[in-house]
């Protein structure tokens, strides 16, 4: 129940509500909004369904795991188009996503004799081990 209160708190300030505010909309006394945000109550449907009209994400207040719903637009389509592909394609979408967002996993460092190889209209051919940091910038000459 404890979670369901942090939760529940975490979303009013997530949409920009003061207690105030969010007890006026919810239709329930400041008083009543505390026990919830306190963890001395635990709220009602009643009182959730008010809050997702205002944009909250009652799953996750309840589960504590956001709903798909909850994230923007391109997000979405990015989440669909990864569970509708192959798994090669989940793992093209994973790797391309990882380097366009600059997160770095680390891993054991390569043994000698692995080959990177970049064809096609670049203008070169790069092959070998490579070792540190290096930036690839791909597109028109």
């Amino acid at each position: 129940m404890l979670d369901i209160s942090i939760r529940f708190k975490e979303e009013r300030k997530r949409l920009g509500l003061s207690q105030k505010e969010a007890a006026k909309a919810l239709g329930v006394s400041i008083s009543s909004l505390g026990t919830y945000e306190r963890n001395q109550v635990t709220p009602l449907v009643w009182v959730l369904l008010p809050l997702y009209k205002l944009g909250a994400d009652i799953q996750y207040i309840v589960t504590g795991e956001r709903a798909l719903g909850v994230l923007p637009e391109p997000e979405q389509r990015l989440i669909t188009a990864f569970r509708s592909a192959s798994s090669d394609g989940q793992a093209a979408i994973l790797t391309t996503a990882t380097a366009l967002s600059g997160v770095v996993t680390a891993k054991k460092e390569q043994k000698s004799g692995t080959t990177q190889i970049f064809n096609g209209e670049v203008g070169q051919n790069i092959s070998g081990g490579f070792k540190g940091d290096h930036t690839f910038h791909f597109g028109k000459k």
